[in-house]
């Protein structure tokens, strides 16, 4: 198996980061994904979407840690939620930030 074909195998992970109240896009904001020791980086791009490769085939949706940072703001919620029942389904990622005081 090629390491091409490792990632493209398994759930990935996609999303949104948007201003808690007016729930505008907001880019350039920092998503971490997490599975033990491994972690992949991405920023949001101008619209405030992101998109994670699969960490492979083997992966448990539920033991992969989903963090969302930006400076000036405070993250109050990381939701998640499965496509389809399948396996190898993307899930939707949404964090919601708010402006800190």
């Amino acid at each position: 198996m090629s390491e091409r074909d490792e990632f493209d195998a398994g759930p990935s992970f996609f999303g949104e980061a948007k201003e808690a109240g007016s729930l505008k896009s907001i880019k350039n904001v920092q998503v971490k994904a997490e599975l033990g020791a491994r972690k992949m980086l991405v920023n949001t791009n101008a619209e405030g979407q992101f998109k994670l490769p699969s960490f492979g085939k083997e992966t448990v949706v539920e033991n992969v840690t989903i963090s969302c940072a930006k400076e000036g703001y405070r993250t109050i919620d990381v939701s998640r939620r499965r496509m389809s029942s399948a396996a190898d389904a993307p899930i939707q990622i949404e964090c919601l930030l708010e402006p800190k005081p």
